[in-house]
């Protein structure tokens, strides 16, 4: 599972930079894995395995997914994926759509555009399904227990309200969750919640603890290859590999 954020070249940003993929690297490195041999995925397959459905992820799957939903999305990376007839997820800070990303403006980051209700519209209907990314992006294992329905059922009603198909899959702000915040998730009706913790999803996978593999800018497809074969690999010894690699 692949989590990217910005589809834009925003290199010299404090807080960004890292996080953002210029449009062309975001094609070179789709091109290069299905080259490779990789197979783009939906959500639906996914969900499918995990919630132990008939659903049996091929060899080499990938699920590419988005966090924060920012504009970009819409007019940069979705003309790539239509073009390679490759889904994806996107996960919306439902009570920022329109707004910026205000999380990350008072560590020094350029303040970036989210897509708008129409825009989140626009693209479910060119095939990036909208799931959740709570309602406020807070850090969800700092929110009093009584305001968590709010983050989670609320963002749901929301996203709902817009037009958008209820969502059923979550990413947690931040990454960061534990055994409460999972269990409110569920509690939620979320049926997947994925994480930035790395690794391979497996039929056995915890549906409230999907890992995913974060992109980043430095990352060539090539680089990108190599990390998405080390992912069932035991965490010291991917994480020297890596090191070596770079």
């Amino acid at each position: 599972m692949l989590v990217y954020h910005a589809i834009s070249d925003l290199d010299g940003d404090p807080v960004l930079a890292e996080h953002s993929v210029p449009p062309d690297r975001f094609a070179e490195q789709l091109d290069v894995l299905e080259r490779r041999g990789w197979n783009f995925v939906d959500l639906d397959t996914v969900v499918a395995t995990v919630n132990g459905g008939n659903g049996e992820l091929p060899e080499r799957a990938v699920l590419v997914t988005f966090d924060d939903a920012y504009e970009d999305l819409r007019d940069e990376a979705c003309p790539i994926l239509e073009q390679r007839e490759i889904p994806a997820v996107a996960f919306a800070v439902a009570g920022q759509m329109g707004g910026t990303n205000e999380w990350d403006l008072q560590h020094g980051a350029e303040e970036l555009n989210l897509l708008c209700p129409d825009g989140l519209r626009e693209i479910a209907e060119r095939g990036v399904e909208v799931g959740s990314h709570a309602v406020s992006h807070r850090l969800l294992t700092e929110v009093p227990s009584a305001e968590l329905d709010r983050e989670l059922s609320g963002s749901a009603d929301r996203l709902d309200a817009i037009g958008l198909s209820r969502p059923r899959a979550f990413a947690y702000p931040f990454g960061q969750w534990n055994e409460q915040v999972a269990d409110a998730v569920r509690d939620a009706g979320y049926e997947v919640a994925f994480t930035v913790d790395r690794g391979a999803v497996e039929p056995d996978s915890d549906p409230y603890a999907l890992p995913r593999f974060a992109v980043h800018a430095d990352d060539t497809g090539h680089k990108l290859h190599l990390k998405l074969l080390t992912a069932r690999w035991r965490h010291a010894l991917r994480d020297a590999w890596h090191r070596f690699r770079a």
